[in-house]
């Protein structure tokens, strides 16, 4: 009886390692001394959620460690999280890149390359000089969040009332989606291999153009973690907010 009962628990106990492991993947957007957007954190609430993660025992995953857990490998990571950034502001290189620095924390950036270097609106966004020093710091990662189609597109491809390959809006996709990988390769030497959805909106034909185009890992915004085996196309993020702290960012991290 004694025998069974061990033998059950060292079945249970292997069960919830192996069905137990999820990836999640927080999205962040600007740092600023004083935050004035609610997808905006200071720095100093930045680099304590980044130093608590480390402390709580997680690992910071490259995209190449990504696609390995949600192809169904990276077995041996327990506590698994990717920390991402979508639009590529210049806050990044000002704050972002000391803390990854100081922790040796990796993080992806998915900059909307036809702002490089621009004030367009509120602030200046990451140059081309910036990008290529953090990523060859090897703590920074970049990929796409398109070139110059950061709307809603998919409201668009729909507007035209055509939903199959006619439809005109997946030629702007792709033309727009070769340009922006185009772009990262001459700076950081090297294709991208992954791109953020702005707003996280997709469709089948979009996932296409981004295949097509050598996007091997595709980030949306739906919430929630991903489980190991769930495919790359279709990436699950937490966003981390203004109103976020170290405990609710550990919280949604699912640490206890």
């Amino acid at each position: 009886m004694h025998r069974f009962l061990f033998v059950t628990l060292v079945f249970l106990f292997c069960l919830s390692k192996a069905f137990g492991a999820a990836l999640p993947v927080l999205v962040y957007h600007h740092i600023q001394e004083k935050v004035t957007s609610d997808v905006s954190c200071t720095p100093e609430d930045f680099e304590a959620q980044i130093k608590a993660m480390k402390d709580a025992g997680f690992t910071a995953l490259s995209l190449a460690e990504t696609a390995e857990f949600l192809s169904g490998g990276l077995k041996d990571i327990e506590k698994p999280v990717l920390i991402t950034f979508d639009d590529g502001y210049e806050s990044l290189y000002e704050y972002a890149y000391p803390t990854a620095k100081k922790h040796e924390v990796k993080m992806t950036i998915f900059v909307i390359t036809a702002r490089l270097g621009k004030k367009p609106q509120f602030t200046k966004y990451l140059s081309r000089e910036q990008i290529k020093e953090m990523h060859d710091s090897g703590y920074f990662e970049f990929g796409s969040h398109t070139h110059d189609l950061h709307t809603d597109t998919i409201r668009i491809f729909e507007a035209f009332k055509i939903s199959d390959s006619s439809n005109p809006v997946i030629d702007l996709v792709k033309k727009d989606l070769k340009k922006s990988a185009e772009t990262i390769r001459t700076i950081i030497g090297s294709a991208p291999v992954a791109l953020a959805w702005p707003y996280g909106k997709f469709n089948a034909h979009f996932t296409e153009a981004a295949v097509e185009n050598g996007f091997k890992i595709h980030f949306t915004s739906i919430p929630g973690t991903n489980k190991a085996d769930s495919g790359l196309f279709g990436v699950k993020r937490i966003p981390v907010t203004a109103r976020d702290t170290v405990f609710s960012v550990l919280k949604k991290l699912g640490h206890r």
